[in-house]
């Protein structure tokens, strides 16, 4: 429902469509994209912590986390860090602890100029002034660093699970360690990085960081939980060329990981909730998507690899996608038509991508959705290049454009603007509550009687969070509201 809904009061009873969250077989309609920051420097990735609905944190990969306070659109500051700047490096990663609100812990993933790249995962706090990191050196701790071979593939994507039972497991996406096909200097022979457990590259990491003393161990879980060193037990995943961008389904629990290809392919792969343990095995590098990479005619081992190659639920010719970035699945407020979908691109070919995923083998409803996103009508804000996505407390969906320096957020072209439940005291007051858009302000409007035109009632302010709630001090028995925006 949209704006100037009408709900009504009447016997206490409410009547209210319901969006459905079903696939849809062709593009969802009526999407459009708000530029909601510029100016930045090489944007690469946005989060926010658990809760806050006021603030949007953006990584720049030179270095610094800027904050976006979403009600005035001013950016400042938080932290400045010194990173590598050749090839891929840079700071690539954020996420916050679930317990931020009472810890103030927040993590980094970034890539150091020391050889050809040092990856590190850092654990910051945030200052006595909440919108300014902790930079004393007694409070800043390095959990994990690793030497890269090369300054490419350096993954970068880091975030925490919203699983049950999975409660404070962060998890790190590293690359192969780059070069080409897995190979050369700094890569094992035979099978490459990605298919050996002695080496965390080419794969995805958990740990459980506990939320007291920041320190991390390894869950019991993990595939290789226990064994000895040289062996890694913080493997989570294997197989893997480039996971620079990943994400949790909210909704689901699902882990999908959009995983850059070599020359053949390029493919999104999920990870099941129904096993938490992990330990699947994605393919690269003897394979590329659904394909066998053309480097390698034979896979290692052979003939049935163990454990046996995943494939991904969605895989792509380069005709099609060229730089993979994976995405979210939408569970926002503002677009229920989007609900359940799955958003994503391509910072190649500088495409906004959906498709729907059920938890079958394969996903399906592919829809190519940039043009509705970023029309070229005069006014529009042509699309630079998609680096990254993001989603905000409400889990409305954010692009990094990284051409542009600009953060753009997914919004429906017609605001969803509603009312959503009406309670009445007996011979009291009565409560009108309803959905919005965040920082914006709405007018309530009523009438006795559906004969009689719908007069002005009250201005209600929009939260963060989206809600908006009016209280009627003297209504009568019955009477009818309608909220209406702008």
């Amino acid at each position: 429902m949209t704006q100037g809904t009408k709900l009504r009061l009447f016997y206490g009873a409410v009547f209210a469509l319901l969006g459905n969250s079903a696939a849809f077989a062709q593009a969802v309609p009526g999407l459009d994209a708000l530029r909601v920051a510029t100016g930045l420097t090489q944007p690469v990735f946005v989060t926010v912590p658990p809760g806050d609905y006021n603030r949007l944190f953006i990584v720049e990969l030179t270095g610094a986390i800027k904050i976006l306070n979403l009600q005035t659109g001013v950016i400042s500051t938080f932290l400045s860090i010194t990173v590598g700047t050749t090839g891929e490096q840079g700071l690539l990663g954020l996420a916050f602890d679930p317990s931020y609100a009472t810890n103030g812990r927040f993590y980094v993933h970034y890539v150091a100029n020391i050889g050809q790249g040092e990856t590190r995962i850092v654990q910051y706090q945030v200052s006595a002034n909440p919108d300014l990191a902790d930079t004393t050196p007694a409070t800043i701790k390095t959990l994990l660093t690793l030497a890269q071979p090369q300054t490419n593939h350096n993954g970068g994507w880091i975030g925490f699970s919203p699983r049950p039972n999975d409660d404070h497991n962060l998890y790190i996406a590293l690359g192969d360690g780059g070069n080409g096909d897995d190979a050369g200097t700094g890569h094992h022979e035979p099978g490459g990085n990605a298919q050996w457990n002695q080496t965390l590259l080419g794969k995805m990491l958990r740990i459980h960081v506990d939320p007291a003393s920041g320190t991390y161990t390894i869950p019991a879980d993990n595939p290789f939980f226990g064994q000895a060193a040289p062996i890694k037990q913080e493997i989570w995943l294997l197989g893997l060329r480039n996971p620079f961008r990943d994400g949790f389904d909210r909704g689901t629990g699902r882990l999908f990981i959009g995983d850059v290809g070599q020359s053949s392919r390029e493919e999104i792969d999920v990870q099941q909730p129904s096993n938490p343990g992990g330990g699947e095995n994605y393919g690269w590098r003897d394979r590329e998507g659904l394909i066998q990479n053309p480097t390698y005619a034979t896979a290692t081992p052979t003939p049935t690899p163990v454990p046996a190659r995943i494939d991904p639920v969605m895989d792509f010719t380069r005709s099609v996608a060229t730089t993979i970035i994976g995405g979210y699945v939408y569970r926002g407020k503002q677009i229920p038509a989007l609900l359940g979908t799955y958003v994503f691109g391509d910072d190649g070919v500088k495409k906004i991508y959906t498709f729907n995923y059920n938890g079958g083998a394969f996903a399906s409803n592919f829809q190519d959705i940039t043009g509705q996103l970023f029309p070229t009508a005069v006014g529009g804000f042509l699309l630079g290049a998609p680096v990254a996505f993001g989603e905000d407390s409400n889990g409305e969906i954010y692009i990094c454009d990284i051409n542009n320096g600009a953060v753009f957020r997914i919004v429906p072209a017609t605001p969803n603007v509603k009312i959503t439940l009406i309670t009445k005291a007996p011979g009291g007051l009565a409560t009108v509550q309803g959905l919005g858009v965040p920082f914006t302000t709405v007018t309530l409007q009523s009438t006795d009687s559906l004969v009689q035109p719908f007069s002005f009632l009250s201005p209600a302010s929009v939260s963060g969070d989206g809600t908006f709630q009016y209280i009627d001090n003297t209504p009568p028995a019955s009477r009818f509201y309608r909220v209406v925006y702008p």
